[in-house]
């Protein structure tokens, strides 16, 4: 005979409950025909497995060892269905790519609770060109990008793209008692005469659109930082160590930091939703777009700023 799963359970069974009675009632059998079992094991195997004791059925030195192998068997089963499972939930996974604050956060939360996505697996990037490069590679399904607004086109071709904000406005942060947090909206001029923090000049497409912005506007600006992250970021505006560009959608006074609109916006980007065509998520890329909209109506009261902005009406011909 050969054993099967069901014969290794009952053999561990037996070990872990120390008697027959107890283990058949574990495994939902009756007590003979655990021991009709339990029988032909023994023959299969040419020897008794289990022996009674003043404390109850326990393994003889051949039962030890196939009982060992019966674990060792069970558990590899079990860490192969285990792998198998996260396999499948894997490969239905969502992957969310970008970078958008506030926004990326709150799409991966709702794509988490739609019935068509088993799970969402963020993937944040600063590097627009390389969230679009991976998207195209399939390492991706979605992103959420800004763009500067600069002549050179980054988004590949086969990459279908949906403008969610075509001219959103960039604020700047500053540590709430900074001397310029006093005002309603700040002249760049007036920020360029504090150090900013930002990403290396003319190494991302935003620093080189930043520049040519103030070279336009005849600013020059002192930016002595170059945070790696946003923690040090947030901690050098905190600090009043410097200023800073931040989303629209970034709340005031949080942390000892507020927002201010820059006066007459000079500085903003193009927010896109990228997929990939003739896939379960570009089929759903009007719902996923209604549902960044209404992310942005309820991001109402993150600062003064965002709601001048949001309420204001639209250019004519917009």
């Amino acid at each position: 005979m050969e054993l099967e799963l069901r014969h290794l359970r009952a053999l561990v069974a037996i070990a872990d409950a120390h008697s027959l009675v107890r283990a058949a009632k574990a495994l939902h059998v009756s007590q003979p025909a655990l021991s009709g079992l339990l029988r032909r094991v023994e023959r299969s195997v040419g020897g008794n497995l289990f022996v009674r004791s003043p404390t109850g059925c326990v393994p003889t030195m051949l039962g030890e060892d196939v009982v060992a192998d019966a674990r060792a068997v069970l558990a590899g089963m079990s860490a192969l269905t285990e792998r198998a499972g996260a396999r499948r939930k894997s490969a239905g996974a969502v992957r969310l790519g970008g970078y958008s604050g506030f926004l990326h956060l709150a799409l991966a939360r709702w794509l988490r609770d739609q019935p068509w996505c088993p799970s969402v697996r963020v993937h944040e990037e600063q590097d627009e060109a390389r969230t679009l490069t991976a998207l195209a590679d399939g390492e991706l399904d979605l992103a959420l990008i800004y763009l500067a607004p600069l002549p050179d086109r980054i988004v590949p071709d086969g990459i279908e793209s949906v403008v969610l904000q075509a001219r959103e406005p960039v604020f700047a942060i500053l540590a709430e008692d900074h001397p310029l947090a006093s005002h309603g909206e700040i002249p760049l001029e007036e920020l360029a005469a504090y150090p900013w923090a930002d990403d290396p000049p003319w190494t991302t497409r935003w620093s080189a659109y930043l520049h040519e912005v103030c070279r336009r506007r005849g600013v020059v600006l002192d930016q002595p930082h170059r945070p790696q992250c946003l923690a040090t970021l947030l901690d050098l505006v905190r600090e009043g160590m410097a200023v800073a560009p931040a989303l629209a959608t970034r709340e005031d006074r949080q942390d000892g930091i507020v927002v201010r609109a820059i006066e007459d916006a000079p500085l903003w980007q193009e927010l896109r939703l990228c997929c990939r065509p003739g896939t379960a998520v570009a089929e759903r890329a009007s719902e996923i777009s209604h549902r960044v909209a209404c992310d942005y109506a309820n991001r109402q009261g993150c600062s003064a700023a965002f709601d001048r902005w949001w309420q204001a009406p639209l250019p004519a011909g917009a």
